[in-house]
């Protein structure tokens, strides 16, 4: 990947007040979800339809999660994380 994105996204969040890097922090969480999952996914050498059939989660959704358009709930993942061997960790959570 060309550092010329790195570096635009370094200034957008240098330039950022605190709401758009609160925006850009809960964006990245968001789509941080769909892309691991794709990495597990590949990982364990699955296709979407292969994690579909184990899952019991359909294979558009699991495509919508993974683009990141998806707002899978927690049962969800935990069906989708166990034919992949993983859990849904909440350790990393903020308090208020």
């Amino acid at each position: 990947m060309s550092n010329k994105f790195r570096d635009y996204v370094a200034d957008v969040e240098r330039k950022a007040d605190g709401e758009e890097r609160r925006l850009l922090d809960e964006h990245r969480r968001h789509y941080n979800i769909g892309a691991k999952l794709l990495e597990r996914r590949l990982a364990a050498g699955m296709t979407q339809r292969d994690l579909a059939q184990a899952s019991g989660v359909g294979q558009a959704e699991i495509s919508r999660i993974e683009r990141g358009q998806g707002n899978p709930t927690a049962q969800t993942l935990q069906a989708l994380g166990a034919p992949l061997g993983v859990t849904l960790d909440y350790s990393s959570l903020e308090t208020s």
